[in-house]
């Protein structure tokens, strides 16, 4: 399998280099259908759909490639320039607060890698204890005590920096927004290309998203992008 993904994402590569961005794009997309959350792969869809001047899907991978990849500078500055011709598209709300942590943590380190600093601290807080009850019953309990607390704490920590994100983005030319999830309902604002928000709800094809200007709205699923993807059957 891995041979196999090396070789599409190969292809896709020279595909891009020579100027091929539609075909390297549906290369990259195929790996990221197969469930591959690898930042450098959302990156290099975002570089096609920028390149095939679909503004607000590459602002979507870019997005994406940042959430896994939150330090990375070169996604930052990509988004960014993106902002500079996105000029009629609302920001995103603040994120909320477990989200804005989870983030701070993973700039860090992975998850996998908290996970790993948490098995060492607990695994040395049963070691101590098993030497305390059979080899030195005078050894104090408080340094596997210590050992185990801050073990439990990265757990936690690697539990939390989970990439988790509600954040959505028009990938359409535009999206109406409406009073109630019905298209013959009331329009009551008009989002362009990029405009981004935080989902609320769903209902049947319909996402309930706050807006960063305080607003919130109903609007067409299928004019928007989750910044984490879903998940493919």
């Amino acid at each position: 399998m891995g041979a196999t993904v090396t070789t599409v994402s190969d292809s896709a590569t020279a595909l891009y280099a020579d100027g091929q961005f539609e075909s390297a794009r549906s290369l990259f997309e195929s790996l990221a259908e197969g469930g591959h959350a690898d930042p450098a792969l959302f990156y290099n869809i975002g570089n096609c759909c920028t390149r095939l001047g679909e503004f607000g899907e590459a602002r979507l991978w870019f997005e994406r490639a940042l959430l896994f990849d939150p330090g990375n500078a070169e996604i930052q500055h990509n988004l960014e320039w993106l902002g500079a011709r996105l000029t009629d598209a609302l920001p995103a709300p603040n994120a909320p607060l477990l989200h804005w942590l989870s983030t701070q943590f993973r700039t860090l380190l992975s998850p996998e890698q908290w996970g790993w600093i948490a098995g060492l601290f607990l695994t040395g807080a049963l070691v101590l204890l098993l030497w305390r009850k059979f080899k030195k019953p005078t050894l104090s309990w408080r340094l596997p005590l210590a050992l185990s607390t801050f073990g439990l704490l990265f757990l936690l920590t690697a539990q939390v920096s989970i990439p988790r994100s509600d954040g959505v983005v028009v990938v359409g030319n535009n999206s109406y927004g409406y009073s109630a999830p019905d298209a013959n309902g009331k329009r009551i604002l008009l989002l362009s290309e990029g405009s981004a928000g935080r989902l609320v709800s769903v209902s049947e094809g319909w996402l309930y998203v706050a807006l960063g200007d305080g607003r919130q709205a109903w609007f067409s699923a299928d004019q928007w992008g989750h910044v984490l993807p879903i998940p493919t059957p």
